[in-house]
């Protein structure tokens, strides 16, 4: 009977060390499991890298240096300051206009160009400004009736194609008024009629006809 007690106690003692071993595994590197702590995945970032600046226009609501010619007396809302700042055309220029549909083609010297399409059955124009390929900002406008201080507007939308302005002129065609989208109509210097970006509005002609592929 002794000897049958002690094989017993054994055999219990060999089956508590065999379920304990079953506890929590040691965390291994196996194929299915988790990517190292801080790596990057494949797919690309939503936003650009902090401090780069993308080619085009931008789609959102952007801060810091905004566009203009230096005239100390333009202050443009937000919406008109801050689109598409690197777009701002420089150096000598050419006009290429299609003389049976008014369309034309300008091209800057650093990459920028613009090109408007008029429908002739409404008479409204989409002009599209570009650097290097890459959308900045548009507007659609019915010229005429906005020259003509007829209180016609102009649609200024960003590269994604989202309105963020109407501008159209004053009674006395000196100035813009200004409506950022969700915001109150406000009026601007008259020196803004020559800063970018409202100076592209309808097209930054005269430029001297010539060769210009968008």
């Amino acid at each position: 009977m002794r000897n049958l007690g002690i094989l017993v106690s054994a055999s219990l003692f060999a089956f508590v060390l065999a379920c304990g071993s079953g506890g929590t595994p040691t965390g291994g590197s196996g194929s299915n499991g988790g990517g190292t702590a801080g790596t990057t995945p494949a797919g690309g970032h939503s936003g650009g890298a902090s401090g780069t600046t993308p080619t085009g226009g931008n789609c959102g609501t952007t801060t810091g240096t905004g566009g203009g010619n230096g005239s100390a007396s333009c202050s443009l809302p937000d919406c008109l300051k801050y689109l598409a700042t690197n777009c701002v055309e420089t150096g000598t220029c050419a006009t290429l206009t299609d003389l049976a549909t008014d369309d034309f083609n300008t091209c800057y010297q650093n990459g920028v160009t613009e090109s408007a399409v008029l429908d002739n059955q409404t008479n409204v124009t989409t002009l599209t400004v570009k650097k290097s390929g890459s959308t900045c900002f548009s507007t659609v406008f019915e010229g005429n009736d906005v020259t003509n201080g007829l209180g016609a507007s102009i649609t200024v939308k960003n590269a994604c194609g989202t309105t963020v302005a109407t501008v159209r002129y004053d009674d006395a065609l000196t100035y813009y008024l200004v409506t950022c989208t969700g915001a109150q109509e406000v009026a601007t210097d008259p020196s803004c009629l020559a800063v970018y970006p409202t100076s592209t509005f309808m097209g930054s002609r005269p430029c001297e006809e010539g060769a210009c592929t968008p």
